[in-house]
């Protein structure tokens, strides 16, 4: 356990090469660990207000704090250091990303975006939302930057300075954007307890993810040899993992597993070598499909949802939580998941 914020903890990140881990909390200060020893190797101080968001340079060597002072501070990882102190924001700053090539800095706070040089912190330009605007992710190949704020999404061409969609589906403010490792898919999470997964290149919205039973405020990528994830987690303490896949020509999401209230809820698994169950549970729990050999998530057998929430209630045994089958409602573009993209206008 890493000792030593005296209040709410905000923001937590990895360095690139995983050897340190900054954290910020809302005594104004950000704290530099050491991953093997969790030693505290910095104390950074000079921001005047809570620091809500960080993020390391992709390189790992710089580091930037976005405050509620309305600053953006820069600061060097070996010494502790801070580079620079970057103003202009009329408000809070809440959001802070890296470009790729670790040359860009976007910031995004009150209802703009500045993008500022890491070198010299010069001002290259500046977006805005019609109102307060919560998040900002570059896109993997560095080309396009993905703003949230108000009840849309945005899109922006990064060597233009342009707008080029304005991304129109969700019914509540937008709190969360991620890109995925290819960059053709971007992941939205929203205060209407949805998420969607927009296509990039076209504005279009692939489709939407209903299943949740609270606000969305964190969604983000991964992707191995199995395929392609998506992690999402909710203001109800849940954390859900959706394989996402492309089927002829169709974004199809499944659940893997999800966990809440120190439970955890799986699909496509399986139980080996348990101990401690009885005969009459471990035959139900076979006959259910839950001990033996798992399925392949997306062959055909498996498209109905086993879920170990669904065997407890066979079992008679409390469950606070049910997770329904996300084929019913989710990878299946509609009118109604489909919505309106507003292309803006490049004059």
């Amino acid at each position: 356990m890493l000792r030593g914020h005296t209040n709410t903890v905000r923001a937590i990140v990895y360095s690139p090469q995983g050897h340190q881990i900054a954290s910020s909390g809302s005594e104004t200060t950000v704290r530099l660990w050491s991953v093997e020893s969790g030693d505290c190797l910095h104390v950074m101080t000079g921001h005047s207000g809570p620091v809500e968001d960080l993020a390391f340079s992709p390189q790992g060597h710089q580091l930037a704090s976005a405050s509620q002072d309305k600053s953006l501070r820069l600061w060097n990882v070996a010494t502790g250091d801070c580079s620079a102190t970057l103003d202009g924001h009329r408000g809070m700053v809440v959001g802070v990303a890296y470009s790729p090539d670790g040359r860009q800095i976007a910031a995004c706070g009150d209802s703009t975006i500045r993008l500022c040089g890491v070198e010299k912190g010069e001002l290259h330009q500046t977006q805005s939302h019609e109102n307060w605007v919560r998040s900002v992710a570059y896109s993997p190949q560095g080309h396009q930057l993905a703003s949230v704020g108000d009840k849309t999404v945005r899109l922006w061409d990064v060597e233009e300075g342009e707008c080029r969609f304005i991304l129109i589906g969700h019914s509540d403010n937008v709190w969360r954007v991620a890109y995925s490792q290819k960059g053709d898919l971007l992941a939205s999470g929203s205060l209407d307890k949805t998420v969607r997964l927009w296509d990039t290149v076209s504005g279009q919205c692939r489709t939407v993810i209903y299943n949740f039973q609270d606000v969305v405020r964190a969604v983000d990528w991964n992707t191995t040899s199995d395929g392609m994830y998506l992690v999402t987690g909710c203001d109800d303490g849940s954390v859900l993992k959706w394989q996402v896949a492309d089927e002829d020509g169709q974004c199809r999401v499944r659940l893997q597993w999800s966990a809440t209230n120190g439970a955890l809820t799986m699909t496509g698994a399986s139980i080996q070598d348990v101990r401690g169950l009885t005969q009459t549970n471990k035959q139900l729990l076979k006959q259910r499909g839950a001990i033996g050999e798992p399925k392949p998530v997306f062959h055909e057998a498996s498209k109905k949802v086993m879920t170990m929430a669904s065997v407890v209630s066979k079992l008679k045994q409390p469950s606070d939580r049910v997770v329904q089958d996300p084929s019913s409602n989710v990878g299946i573009p509609s009118e109604q998941t489909n919505p309106q993209v507003e292309e803006t206008d490049d004059s």
